[in-house]
Formats: C-alpha cells, structure tokens, sequence
C-alpha cells in the first residue's frame, strides 16, 4: 500500500513540475541556421509539453570553436507550437557585420564561425507586454497602441470642443453675436478666432447698436 502511494504521489509530482514554466526541457533547442550573409538566424523550438506554447523567453549564449563564451542575448518571442510540434522562428544574426556563421552552415570564404548554448528561461507568461511577435519581429503592442490612439482621439476632441465654447463665451463677453462667430470657428478653426476675439477686444457702443 505504501509503495502505491509513494508511486501516486511521485507521478503527482511529476505532472506538476512537468506544467511549469522553468521546466528546462519544456520547449527544447532542434537546431540553429545562419549563414554569413544573413542577417537574421533561424532557431528550431520544440514543444515538449501536453500544451499549446503561446510565448517563450530563452537565452542563447555565443561560444567560439574551443566552447569560450563570446557574448549572450535573451529573447522573448509570441510563438504558437502544439504539443510535439517543432516551429521555426528568426533572431537577429550574431555579428552580422563581421561576417560570422554558425558552425554547422557552410562557409568557404574562412569567415568566423561559433557555437550555441541555449538555455529556456520560460514560457506561456501571461503578462507578454514585452514579448515579440515572432513574424514580425517587432513587439506584439497593438493593444497598447490603440488605446494609445483612443486616448490621443479623446485629447483632441475634448480640446476641440473647449475651444469653441471659449470662442461663445468671449463673443458673449463682447457684445458679438455667438452664432456668427461659431459659424466663423467651423469656417477657419476655433483657436484662430479665439486669437482674433482676444485682439479686437470688446464691441464698442456703435457695434452694439448694429
């Protein structure tokens, strides 16, 4: 009974850790691509878990042909892979201006080449503000960009409509007719005639008359 409960247990476990986003072997490196004329290299991922992988964030470290580390970039990309699937993505190339290629590419010009250690550092993140999208290569921030815009939208207008009702309000204080010099705002724009208003100043008695 003891064993069964220990073996229980153990698999428990096993399916929990297996679910975690440090899991080093949840979404493992296939392969890595870069010619010395690329300017991106091309990273094969593999979906080792029983989920849908929507984003990951990994480092990859550069090492020269004797294993010394060069240099080391992480990553953070939108990417859908199903379980046991294996999908290809593009990271900026290491030292493209130099010329450099991965090991495994051919190259017959003696360009630089170097080797990869790649290490995940999660994945499936909610909080994926920061992630690129990995077609386009730029970060996935639409959602903040229309409400970005919606609020610029909503700036605008609120101004807008202050201004014209400034442009009443002075006319009103002038002894001018309102609706004349709101037709005159639609015409030219609200802040022009408001600069007019404020420079002609108030009607005189003879303006009043007429």
């Amino acid at each position: 009974m003891k064993k069964i409960l220990s073996f229980l247990l153990c698999q428990i476990f096993c399916l929990l850790s297996y679910g975690q986003t440090n899991n080093s072997d949840a979404v493992s490196f296939v392969s890595y691509e870069q010619n010395w004329l690329d300017s991106h290299g091309t990273i094969a991922l593999k979906n080792n878990t029983a989920e849908d992988v929507q984003n990951v964030s990994f480092v990859i470290q550069y090492l020269d042909m004797k294993g010394n580390p060069l240099d080391y970039e992480e990553y953070s990309y939108n990417i859908n892979i199903a379980p046991g699937m294996t999908k290809k993505l593009d990271i900026p190339a290491y030292e493209h201006d130099r010329h450099y290629h991965y090991y495994k590419t051919t190259d017959h010009y003696g360009n630089p080449a170097f080797k990869i250690k790649y290490e995940l550092k999660g994945f499936n993140i909610k909080d994926d503000a920061n992630y690129k999208d990995s077609e386009s290569g730029y970060y996935d921030n639409s959602t903040t960009l229309v409400i970005a815009i919606i609020v610029i939208a909503l700036l605008i207008f609120s101004i807008t409509i202050a201004l014209y009702v400034i442009v009443a309000v002075l006319a009103h204080k002038q002894n001018r007719s309102v609706v004349i010099w709101l037709l005159l705002s639609f015409i030219a724009t609200p802040f022009l005639i408001v600069i007019i208003q404020l420079c002609i100043g108030k009607a005189n008695k003879y303006d009043e008359e007429q």
